[in-house]
């Protein structure tokens, strides 16, 4: 055999040496495939899964028993000699909703109240639950005689604002009544 036939140690080991590096690379791109193959299904896995998801609520559904401000007449009288108390609680309840009836001076021969009285008749309880949940702490809740479902809030000496609106336990607001079609 002639000497050219053997291939010297040093270019076997160099080809060895490509063949390595040729795999290694190799199955390092099929690894990133495979990687950037599974992150792309499961972001469109997610992607799909959030379409399919319904539409975060806005409201709460209809309680035709629970009463909002909308549906609550009041009528303020103040019970004190301070000028405008009755008008300025009046315009404050308005802003948040309720309606106003009567408002004035205190016709009644009860005493005058400390803070505030709601008072109301048995067909009045809900609304005078709900009006008592904005009047100032020392309010008192007064049921009469009176049989139909007017609420009245009488103001007294140490009477300073009402509290604001809060949908009750910090809950969305209620839906509008369905319309009957």
């Amino acid at each position: 055999m002639s000497e050219y036939a053997d291939e010297a140690p040093v270019s076997v080991e160099a080809r060895r040496r490509r063949r390595r590096a040729v795999v290694v690379i190799g199955v390092v791109l099929l690894g990133l495939f495979f990687a950037f193959w599974y992150a792309l299904s499961y972001y469109r896995a997610d992607e799909q899964a959030r379409a399919n998801r319904p539409p975060a609520a806005t409201c709460r559904p209809y309680d035709p028993d629970e009463r909002v401000p909308g549906q609550v007449t009041v009528n303020v009288y103040n019970a004190t000699n301070r000028p405008n108390l009755a008008s300025r609680t009046a315009q404050q309840l308005e802003k948040q909703g309720f309606v106003i009836g009567k408002v004035g001076n205190d016709t009644s021969t009860r005493k005058t109240p400390a803070v505030a009285e709601v008072r109301y008749g048995e067909a009045g309880r809900a609304d005078a639950t709900l009006l008592m949940s904005l009047m100032p702490k020392g309010a008192k809740p007064v049921l009469d005689e009176r049989t139909d479902g007017s609420v009245e809030v009488a103001l007294g000496t140490k009477f300073t604002t009402v509290r604001p609106y809060v949908a009750p336990s910090g809950q969305l607001p209620m839906c509008p009544e369905p319309s009957a079609s």
